[in-house]
């Protein structure tokens, strides 16, 4: 196993587009009437794009005793939550304007929150902050791999992908789609749901590192190509293929794969580049801060602020989302990161790699 690890930048791409589609599922009527689109698909992308991103970046060193479990998660935990916890002040906010609860109600729910404990007995998993669902499957997922997955062989590893995604199915036929995991009463099915597309990502970087494959020519044109690709297949309507999951199971199984693949295959230049790491920089910012802000807004205007709304104004607050993302990666998630890198992981053998990864949140 190639001890080195690799920077895939049309990968960076890839989970920034996805983010900036699963926005547009939660603007609260923002941009006004927006048809439900296969976006949430774009949650399996980056289960995929962690698996092959937490192979590349930590598979070798676990394997090989440089780092403990436990020290993988920590660093997980390291990389994830400063700007979850940046997020819960907001969602907390929206949600007290909305339902109006007691205080003692309040600070149990962000107990919860905090510790990323599902409230099963609510509408939302995660109240305060309902794309956080995600992160929590993809810690589950992240202490599994460093456990039990790392250990196992491609061929295990593809069994348990295709098993994992016949439960999901499963419960993808009872609901219409493979929009599942996020509510009280499919939670247990999203641990189907992050191990089946998880799974293939690790499958997808052993099958990279055995094969060595040669890089692509016009990486630039590929890596706009296929961040075209993956615009038009989230935009897909949700009315289209509703009641018929295997269009979904497709996309996660072959179409979702072959892209990543082409994808790991091919490196940028100049300005693309430059735009596919900006992508991948922002992805997570704008992905945690998204549904609360916007949720906020829905609140105030509940309770009858008189903010503006239109597809206009609801333009301008997806760019300040944007804006907000860039500064809060800079001068927040990026040095409190390294701070506390410094202190959970003082040998440099140990610490997280410097550069962004692609797919991992």
């Amino acid at each position: 196993m190639n001890t080195s690890r690799q920077f895939f930048t049309a990968l960076e791409a890839l989970r920034g587009i996805a983010a900036i589609m699963v926005i547009f599922r939660h603007t609260e009527g923002a941009l006004g009437p927006i048809p439900a689109s296969v976006s949430y698909l774009a949650v399996d992308l980056f289960f995929l794009l962690s698996g092959v991103v937490l192979a590349n970046s930590y598979e070798k060193r676990l394997a090989t005793g440089q780092i403990s479990p436990a020290g993988f998660l920590l660093q997980r935990i390291v990389r994830l939550y400063p700007l979850y916890l940046l997020s819960l002040p907001i969602g907390l906010f929206s949600y007290a304007l909305q339902n109006g609860l007691d205080c003692f109600t309040l600070a149990e729910l962000l107990l919860k929150a905090i510790l990323f404990i599902p409230s099963t007995n609510l509408e939302s998993l995660f109240p305060f902050n309902g794309p956080s669902w995600s992160l929590f499957f993809e810690l589950w997922a992240g202490a599994l791999f460093s456990v039990l997955l790392v250990r196992l062989s491609l061929r295990s590893l593809l069994a348990i992908a295709l098993g994992a995604a016949g439960i999901a199915l499963y419960a993808a036929l009872a609901e219409g789609n493979f929009d599942i995991g996020y509510q009280p009463t499919y939670f247990i099915f999203g641990f189907s749901r992050v191990l089946f597309s998880f799974s293939l990502g690790i499958c997808l970087y052993r099958l990279y590192d055995i094969q060595k494959p040669i890089m692509a020519n016009n990486g630039n044109i590929i890596g706009l190509l296929l961040c075209g690709c993956l615009i038009f297949i989230t935009g897909i309507s949700a009315s289209t293929f509703f009641g018929f999951p295997y269009f979904d199971f497709l996309i996660c199984l072959v179409v979702f794969p072959a892209i990543v693949w082409v994808a790991m295959r091919t490196r940028q230049t100049g300005l693309v580049e430059l735009a596919f790491c900006w992508l991948g920089r922002l992805s997570y910012p704008i992905y945690i801060l998204h549904a609360p802000v916007f949720s906020l807004l829905h609140s105030l205007r509940q309770k009858g602020f008189g903010l503006p709304a239109s597809p206009a104004v609801g333009m301008v607050v997806v760019l300040a989302i944007f804006i907000v993302a860039g500064i809060v990666a800079i001068y927040f998630d990026e040095p409190v990161r390294k701070k506390l890198k410094m202190m959970v992981a003082p040998n440099p053998a140990s610490a997280v790699p410097t550069a962004s990864n692609a797919g991992a949140k």
